[in-house]
């Protein structure tokens, strides 16, 4: 019997050293979610109502994925400048045009306001150019830094591997 008990405990140790780990050969690749690029050009409406100028965009995306919008500012031989909104356009005379937005799973509203009657600056409500960037829950680090800078369009369609060249345009 004496003999018999070491074999036990040792039996007993290797259950306890001999495990299952985290470690798996394969690996899971999400095929059918990545991210995207809308451009939209348009005019902003006036809502009488709600004493507001609007843009609206349907779109089709997860409840957990994020929206990022770009105005685009300026155009020329060295490449589009896109600023990152919300956006504060300062002018004189204390004058300030806000740019905002909200989305939801089917919709991007992109919204113009001031502390003027903006309607005296058609420019900047009048053949706008916005790029809509759709970011799927996957690609982001909750509770961390940021993986990349967002206010910097370039930047977050070459870190989430997007084609600048075939962005959707409406």
């Amino acid at each position: 019997m004496k003999k018999i008990i070491p074999f036990l405990m040792l039996a007993f140790v290797s259950v306890f050293t001999v495990s299952c780990d985290n470690d798996d050969d394969v690996q899971y690749v999400d095929n059918d979610t990545y991210a995207g690029v809308i451009e939209i050009t348009r005019n902003f409406q006036y809502n009488t109502a709600e004493d507001v100028y609007f843009i609206n965009q349907s779109i089709s995306m997860e409840p957990s994925d994020m929206a990022l919008v770009y105005r685009l500012k300026d155009g020329s031989s060295n490449g589009d400048v896109w600023e990152q909104i919300p956006r504060t356009l300062y002018f004189s005379g204390g004058r300030e045009l806000d740019y905002d937005f909200d989305f939801t799973q089917k919709d991007v509203q992109i919204l113009a306001g001031g502390n003027y009657d903006i309607s005296t600056t058609p420019t900047y409500l009048n053949n706008q150019t916005f790029r809509i960037v759709l970011v799927p829950a996957g690609f982001l680090n909750k509770g961390a830094k940021p993986p990349v800078d967002y206010s910097d369009y370039n930047a977050v369609i070459k870190y989430y591997n997007i084609n600048d060249s075939k962005v959707t345009k409406y």
